[in-house]
């Protein structure tokens, strides 16, 4: 796709199906090519990382932005843009997580509207409308949000960014309105982290392509409408605090080591009939690198560096 013209006032929005937020323009390899790639394959590139191409990846990427996600533009540099990502709240930058991103995978946002459409599915395509332009016949990830312009007979017709429009599949997606807030319970929100048990898990990863621990806990979040920070740490300083003995499933634990900062973060799963009380509550979590998400007893480590205080960002309700 072309790049966009910047110099245009208007707002700013991811135009591809998912990309990179990368530590600079530099961080990039040549195993990389399929997410930088004008039209870029996300799933293709992830399926073709091997176990040390992805330990690799702890100092280049940050996070991954999804198709209609709005975007700061903040510096440019040749074919890169630095710019903030304000869905993904972080202590890096009050207006969003910040970082580099392939110029050609943002365009001009999508018109706002009264209502939007979430993708539910892990994947979806979307089906062009006559005349389409911009971001058309894209594989969806799950939790991409973009706004309704119509919906009739099974087809949600969507606006994307760059000023087309095409369809979704219905059965695909939720229709909501648009800023409204939405309260989660706890068993929404385990369902959907539940959904990705098997995802291999991915540094910076947010999306159905690939999930990274707090990538986990915040797109279960966002895609029923609650947007979370980004990262582990911000995830704790935003939640109500419980006592471990008060959590209940669909809280979040956080682990750290003595005198560190948080460096992972799961959900309260609950604790099977029949478990010794010394495996303690089990965890839905993308465990690291070579792994996958699972929903686990606690190994001597976990226990080791779980943090005294559990993490609420749930409304209400009680998970199995």
């Amino acid at each position: 796709m072309p790049a966009p013209d910047l110099s245009v006032q208007a707002s700013t929005a991811i135009g591809v199906a998912a990309t990179v937020l990368w530590t600079n323009p530099d961080a990039p390899r040549e195993i990389d090519a399929p997410i930088l790639a004008a039209d870029p394959d996300p799933r293709a590139w992830a399926a073709g990382l091997d176990t040390p191409a992805r330990r690799d990846l702890n100092d280049r990427i940050l996070t991954q932005l999804l198709a209609g996600e709005p975007v700061e533009v903040l510096e440019e540099h040749r074919d890169w843009l630095r710019v903030v990502a304000p869905w993904q709240p972080s202590d890096r930058d009050e207006r969003g997580y910040p970082g580099w991103v392939p110029r050609a995978h943002v365009s001009v946002a999508a018109a706002p509207a009264e209502r939007e459409a979430v993708v539910t599915v892990e994947e979806t395509r979307l089906e062009p409308a006559p005349g389409a332009r911009g971001l058309v016949s894209a594989a969806l990830s799950y939790a991409t949000i973009l706004p309704v312009l119509d919906d009739a007979e099974g087809r949600v017709r969507v606006a994307t960014p760059g000023g087309g429009s095409a369809f979704l599949d219905a059965s695909a997606c939720v229709v909501r309105q648009t800023g409204h807030a939405h309260p989660v319970d706890t068993r929404a929100v385990l369902a959907a982290a539940r959904s990705f048990v098997g995802l291999s898990y991915l540094w910076g990863g947010m999306s159905a392509f690939g999930l990274d621990c707090s990538g986990l806990v915040h797109i279960s979040f966002r895609a029923l409408g609650r947007i979370v920070p980004r990262d582990a740490h911000d995830q704790a300083d935003a939640s109500v605090r419980v006592p471990l003995a008060d959590a209940r499933p669909g809280d979040l634990l956080f682990f750290a080591r003595p005198g560190k900062s948080i460096h992972h973060v799961g959900f309260a799963a609950g604790t099977p009939q029949g478990t010794p009380p010394a495996e303690g509550p089990y965890l839905l979590h993308a465990p690291g690198t070579g792994k996958e998400v699972c929903e686990e007893a606690m190994n001597a480590d976990r226990r080791a560096t779980l943090v005294d205080l559990a993490g609420r960002l749930a409304d209400s309700g009680d998970a199995p």
